[in-house]
Protein backbone atom coordinates (compact mmCIF):
# COMPACT_ATOMS: atom_id res chain seq x y z
CA UNK A 1 0.00 0.00 0.00
CA UNK A 2 1.15 3.33 -0.70
CA UNK A 3 0.95 6.16 1.07
CA UNK A 4 1.94 10.24 1.35
CA UNK A 5 1.88 12.51 4.59
CA UNK A 6 1.18 15.86 4.06
CA UNK A 7 2.65 17.68 7.38
CA UNK A 8 4.06 21.08 7.80
CA UNK A 9 6.38 20.61 11.16
CA UNK A 10 9.29 17.91 9.27
CA UNK A 11 9.54 16.28 13.09
CA UNK A 12 6.10 15.62 13.43
CA UNK A 13 6.37 14.24 9.85
CA UNK A 14 9.31 11.86 10.95
CA UNK A 15 7.96 10.90 13.85
CA UNK A 16 4.41 9.82 11.83
CA UNK A 17 6.65 8.26 9.24
CA UNK A 18 8.37 6.35 12.00
CA UNK A 19 4.84 4.90 14.01
CA UNK A 20 3.30 4.14 10.17
CA UNK A 21 6.42 1.68 9.82
CA UNK A 22 6.35 0.29 13.37
CA UNK A 23 2.40 -0.43 12.90
CA UNK A 24 1.69 -1.24 9.43
CA UNK A 25 5.48 -1.76 8.50
CA UNK A 26 3.61 -2.92 4.59
CA UNK A 27 2.87 0.79 4.05
CA UNK A 28 5.43 2.43 1.81
CA UNK A 29 5.42 6.14 2.78
CA UNK A 30 6.98 7.73 -1.05
CA UNK A 31 6.41 10.84 -0.13
CA UNK A 32 6.24 13.48 2.68
CA UNK A 33 4.76 17.04 1.23
CA UNK A 34 5.27 19.94 3.75
CA UNK A 35 2.60 22.36 2.17
CA UNK A 36 -0.37 23.19 -0.04
CA UNK A 37 1.98 24.38 -2.71
CA UNK A 38 4.02 21.03 -3.02
CA UNK A 39 1.19 18.86 -2.66
CA UNK A 40 -0.55 20.11 -5.55
CA UNK A 41 2.49 19.94 -7.27
CA UNK A 42 2.86 15.88 -6.28
CA UNK A 43 -0.91 15.42 -7.73
CA UNK A 44 -0.08 16.68 -11.06
CA UNK A 45 2.33 15.13 -11.19
CA UNK A 46 1.76 11.55 -9.73
CA UNK A 47 -0.51 8.66 -9.50
CA UNK A 48 -2.94 9.11 -6.36
CA UNK A 49 -1.50 6.93 -3.49
CA UNK A 50 -3.73 4.01 -1.91
CA UNK A 51 -3.54 6.33 1.27
CA UNK A 52 -3.23 9.92 2.69
CA UNK A 53 -2.15 11.17 6.24
CA UNK A 54 -2.58 14.47 6.01
CA UNK A 55 -2.71 17.38 8.74
CA UNK A 56 -5.18 20.27 8.50
CA UNK A 57 -3.40 23.42 9.22
CA UNK A 58 -0.24 23.91 6.88
CA UNK A 59 2.27 27.02 6.76
CA UNK A 60 0.48 28.31 3.85
CA UNK A 61 -3.23 27.32 4.18
CA UNK A 62 -5.99 24.56 5.13
CA UNK A 63 -5.02 21.42 3.55
CA UNK A 64 -9.41 20.94 2.48
CA UNK A 65 -8.37 22.89 -0.38
CA UNK A 66 -6.24 20.30 -1.87
CA UNK A 67 -9.59 18.55 -2.29
CA UNK A 68 -11.18 21.58 -4.25
CA UNK A 69 -8.12 21.29 -6.65
CA UNK A 70 -8.23 17.27 -7.27
CA UNK A 71 -10.67 14.73 -7.08
CA UNK A 72 -8.69 12.18 -4.67
CA UNK A 73 -11.04 8.93 -4.14
CA UNK A 74 -8.18 7.61 -1.44
CA UNK A 75 -8.93 7.55 2.12
CA UNK A 76 -7.75 9.93 4.84
CA UNK A 77 -6.37 9.68 8.08
CA UNK A 78 -6.54 13.26 9.32
CA UNK A 79 -3.64 13.92 12.32
CA UNK A 80 -4.13 17.43 13.64
CA UNK A 81 -4.03 19.03 16.90
CA UNK A 82 -7.61 20.76 16.43
CA UNK A 83 -10.81 19.11 17.21
CA UNK A 84 -13.20 21.87 15.29
CA UNK A 85 -12.55 20.35 11.79
CA UNK A 86 -13.81 16.65 12.23
CA UNK A 87 -17.00 17.22 10.49
CA UNK A 88 -15.76 18.51 7.33
CA UNK A 89 -12.90 16.00 7.65
CA UNK A 90 -15.31 13.17 7.00
CA UNK A 91 -16.74 15.12 3.95
CA UNK A 92 -13.56 14.63 2.07
CA UNK A 93 -12.72 11.12 2.14
CA UNK A 94 -11.99 11.48 6.13
CA UNK A 95 -11.34 7.48 7.47
CA UNK A 96 -10.52 8.43 10.59
CA UNK A 97 -9.59 11.57 12.71
CA UNK A 98 -6.47 11.44 14.96
CA UNK A 99 -5.40 14.02 17.51
CA UNK A 100 -2.19 14.78 18.50
CA UNK A 101 0.13 13.62 19.66
CA UNK A 102 -0.56 10.43 17.72
CA UNK A 103 -1.34 7.09 19.37
CA UNK A 104 0.17 3.91 17.94
CA UNK A 105 -3.21 1.93 18.72
CA UNK A 106 -5.27 4.71 17.49
CA UNK A 107 -3.25 4.90 14.34
CA UNK A 108 -3.34 1.06 13.55
CA UNK A 109 -7.11 1.04 14.16
CA UNK A 110 -7.23 3.37 11.85
CA UNK A 111 -5.13 1.81 9.25
CA UNK A 112 -7.25 -0.87 9.68
CA UNK A 113 -10.30 0.82 8.79
CA UNK A 114 -8.62 2.24 5.68
CA UNK A 115 -7.95 -1.43 4.50
CA UNK A 116 -11.26 -2.83 4.50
Amino acid sequence: MKAIIIEDEEIIAKVLLNKIKKVAPDIDVVTILPSLKTARKWFGENAEPDLLFMDIQLSDGVSFDIFNDFNLKCPVIFTTAYDEFAIRAFKVNGVDYLLKPVIDQDLAEAINKCRK
